[in-house]
């Protein structure tokens, strides 16, 4: 008997062994338990978009249907009728008498008597309120309007001064530092002073004198809306500075020009307004330091070693109705050469100036009249030169270099009907775009050698356009 079956080969039969058997079965071998990263990773990003979708549907759900707040939530919402404050109690006067003790028998009513009660007193008559006086008798303010040329098309200018003292100050009992308006005694000579607060002024006869020397200034303004009017000023220049050349900057190598120098009056306040004044011989007249709203109206700034009126980083002033003559200077320059005149002065000098109005100004003999230097970068630009008047300058009449939208409309540039002395250039824009408008230009160089001269002197384009 035969027990042992044939065994035939399997057409199933691979030649891995290690996969199946002979008989091609395949072994009874589980797949291995491993971690998987891979399917970890989906089954993660899979639960993470369930609950974005959940929480964008709840968002969704509250933006779309916000909930009604309660009645009592709605009564204690802020509203906007103004709070009105109530005035605080007053106190209560302590009794002068004792109270009484207190008793438990009650009181018996007594019978209505027929006396006739006193008449109450009469009221004490009220007193009527009286104004409160400061120290000084002060006069009401008043309002000036200036005409402005009608070329720039800006109205008439309207000034507020504040109110003026009826007593003035005596220069013995005038202090260093001014913090209120203060009027000027006639005849009388003061030194210098300092005006500082706001909406405050110093007022004059023009008769009272305040003196300044070296490189100080007569009156420095500092607060804002500040007023000086109808003062004189009488400075003196430095001996160190009388023959130097000038510099324009506040620092020139380590060396301070600008409102260095001293002079007059030094504004370092905004919306200030000096009118009416005469001041001579320091440096600068006026000199002003990065302000806005500075208004020069009607004064005499004449005879300066320097500049009638000295500005840096002055933006939307207003220049108007002043007399900048002979603001002139000899001087030994560095390299040692020497120069009869000019030497960087000025009756109208302006560094780094945006936006400023220069109207009905006279300039008589001074080493330029109006002059704004755009070297290194100080450009200024967008003023408005209009009806000015320069005679007998022995540089440049007008002169604006590197800068773009200054105009120039009905100015004039002659010489002086009284000497004689001409004008040399009517005007030097190298470098710069300005707009000329019916000016009158007679100096020894003509309007277009002038133009060409300047063109020549800069590689930086310069355009003059005609209106």
């Amino acid at each position: 008997m035969k027990f042992h079956r044939e065994r035939k080969p399997s057409p199933w039969l691979v030649q891995n062994l290690y996969l199946r058997d002979t008989w091609g079965y395949t072994y009874g071998l589980s797949r291995p338990r491993r971690f998987d990263p891979r399917r970890f990773f989906i089954w993660a990003m899979l639960a993470f978009a369930v609950v974005d979708v959940v929480l964008a549907v709840v968002f969704l759900f509250a933006f779309l249907f916000p909930p009604r707040p309660t009645l009592s939530t709605a009564k204690r919402s802020v509203t906007r009728t103004p709070t009105v404050f109530a005035r605080p109690a007053s106190p209560t006067p302590e009794p002068t008498q004792p109270p009484p003790a207190a008793t438990r028998v009650r009181p018996t009513k007594s019978a209505p008597t027929r006396i006739a009660t006193q008449a109450p007193p009469p009221a004490e008559p009220t007193q009527p309120a009286v104004p409160v006086v400061e120290k000084n008798n002060v006069a009401p303010g008043r309002t000036f309007a200036f005409d402005l040329p009608a070329t720039l098309n800006v109205g008439a200018l309207n000034v507020e001064l504040p109110p003026e003292p009826a007593d003035c100050t005596p220069a013995d009992q005038m202090p260093e530092v001014v913090g209120e308006s203060v009027k000027l005694c006639a005849g009388q000579t003061y030194r210098p002073f300092t005006l500082r607060g706001e909406n405050i002024g110093v007022f004059g006869d023009k008769s009272a004198v305040i003196q300044a020397s070296g490189r100080g200034y007569g009156i420095v303004a500092e607060g804002a809306r500040l007023t000086i009017q109808n003062v004189t000023i009488r400075a003196s220049t430095d001996p160190l500075d009388a023959a130097v050349l000038l510099c324009l900057y506040p620092d020139c190598k380590g060396r301070p020009g600008g409102v260095a120098y001293g002079g007059g009056i030094l504004v370092r306040a905004p919306d200030t307004t000096i009118m009416d004044s005469d001041i001579s011989g320091g440096v600068a007249g006026v000199a002003a330091e990065r302000v806005r709203g500075l208004k020069l109206l009607n004064n005499r700034l004449d005879n300066a070693t320097g500049w009638g009126s000295y500005n840096f980083a002055v933006e939307a002033s207003i220049f108007v109705g002043n007399s900048l003559s002979y603001a002139n200077r000899s001087c030994k320059t560095p390299d040692g050469g020497f120069l009869p005149s000019g030497c960087e002065s000025a009756g109208w000098s302006c560094i780094a100036c945006q936006k400023n109005i220069i109207a009905r100004n006279t300039c008589t003999g001074s080493g330029d009249c109006y002059y704004m230097n755009g070297e290194g970068n100080l450009t200024s630009n967008h003023n408005r030169f209009h009806q000015n008047e320069c005679r007998a300058a022995p540089h440049n009449c007008y002169e604006v270099t590197f800068a773009v939208g200054n105009e120039f409309v009905e100015n004039i540039a002659r010489d002086d009907p009284d000497t004689g002395a001409a004008c040399k250039y009517p005007f030097w824009v190298g470098g710069s775009q300005v707009f000329f408008s019916r000016n009158y230009w007679s100096c020894t160089i003509s309007p277009d050698t002038a133009i060409q001269h300047a063109t020549a002197s800069t590689h930086v384009p310069t355009k003059v356009e005609n209106r």
